[in-house]
């Protein structure tokens, strides 16, 4: 993959060979993406960052965005010239949707409660 600090804002870095399994679910995963991001950290300045997203098949569902590229990869399990373009945009409106979206902050702090006591 290329080197994360030379990413541009808008640029994508797409896996779709040997993608690692999920690991929420262990389900094959269909392909990684990796992108800059940023939030905000407590005193409320932005912090820069690379992200990296895998696409589960599974647990990537409830994402409409990601459902669409699920899709593709239902009806065509390979990428080819004729449905690249597709693809692409489908990719871009996934990371977006990513990119907009926002921490549970109750579902984040009962995680981590089950985890500190080992239930997790």
């Amino acid at each position: 993959m290329t080197d994360p600090a030379l990413l541009s804002d808008d640029e994508l870095v797409i896996k779709v060979v040997d993608v690692s399994d999920c690991l929420a679910c262990g389900t094959p995963g269909l392909l990684l993406v990796r992108y800059k991001h940023s939030w905000k950290n407590h005193i409320g300045d932005d912090v820069p960052g690379i992200r990296e997203t895998l696409l589960c098949p599974q647990c990537s569902r409830q994402n409409s965005a990601a459902a669409e590229l699920i899709a593709l990869f239902a009806v065509d399990e390979k990428m080819s010239l004729e449905n690249v373009d597709t693809f692409g945009g489908l990719v871009v409106a996934w990371v977006e949707s990513l990119r907009l979206g926002s921490v549970d902050e109750e579902l984040l702090a009962a995680e981590h409660d089950q985890w500190q006591r080992g239930a997790l």
